[in-house]
């Protein structure tokens, strides 16, 4: 195992590398960190040399001083690393940055794994989201952190259709504690100071082989991501995983590592 820093424009970004063989890199999702995925990293390292780093804005990484493009820090983490080309698997914003990445450098992306994805320029109409979003909103006016935090569980862990209650609590124990760190650490700089691509509009460009995951508990909105992918998308096909929401690879752990495996071994 490696772990270091990789300096990007007015920034760095830590990382962690295991294993040998064709390169994969985890991009966790947006206000989490790369603490997410630690079953992958060890599933992934008996294979592939398996890479996880903190976006600018959230875990060790640095906290944003100046605009700048999640894309191209990821291109500059390759570039430190010597990787001409990698498979990408993201997570909700992380499937967000891998997008936006591969439209602008299609040439450096071997595979896709894009896990209940959101898209760059998305806008947001699943009445759960928006009643959470309006209640985050508030709680933040009232420096309210740890309201804010449970919103945000509401929507990206127990999504929809569950009570908090309904989902294992180890889960929304880690979520919250990186959800935490984040906001006490960074702010929303990780989101406030960024800028994107408007991937929504673009999803007919997308050329790597790409299997988009959703899981059948999460929002409409997200679900509607996983079909424009689907039909849009060049190479790409879709899997609806039962039983879970958002956070589907901490939700169920050993079936996600399998699917992951199986998807890059069969390329």
């Amino acid at each position: 195992m490696t772990t270091g820093r990789v300096q990007v424009e007015n920034g760095e970004l830590a990382y962690e590398v295991r294993g040998e063989g064709d390169p994969v890199i985890l991009l966790h999702g947006g206000m989490l960190d790369s603490r997410m995925w630690d079953a992958e990293m060890t599933a992934l390292a008996r294979h592939h040399t398996a890479i996880r780093y903190d976006a600018r804005g959230h875990g060790d990484s640095s906290t944003p001083s100046a605009r700048f493009k999640h894309y191209e820090d990821l291109r500059e983490l390759m570039a430190a690393l010597g990787l001409p080309r990698a498979s990408l698997v993201g997570l909700s914003g992380g499937g967000r940055i891998a997008v936006d990445f591969a439209l602008t450098y299609p040439d450096l992306v071997e595979n896709f794994v894009l896990v209940a994805t959101g898209l760059s320029a998305m806008v947001p109409k699943d009445p759960f989201v928006l009643e959470q979003t309006k209640k985050l909103e508030e709680s933040g006016a009232r420096g309210d952190v740890p309201a804010a935090i449970e919103c945000i569980l509401r929507m990206w862990v127990d999504g929809p259709k569950r009570a908090p209650a309904d989902v294992d609590q180890r889960v929304r124990s880690l979520c919250r504690a990186m959800y935490t760190q984040t906001v006490v650490r960074h702010g929303l700089s990780g989101f406030t100071q960024m800028d994107e691509l408007r991937a929504i509009e673009r999803t007919g460009e997308l050329a790597p082989r790409t299997l988009t995951l959703v899981g059948d508990l999460d929002s409409t909105d997200i679900a509607a991501i996983a079909d424009q992918i689907e039909s849009e998308a060049r190479d790409a096909r879709k899997l609806v995983v039962p039983g879970v929401a958002h956070m589907i690879n901490l939700e169920k752990p050993a079936e996600f590592s399998r699917i992951l495996l199986d998807f890059l071994a069969s390329s």
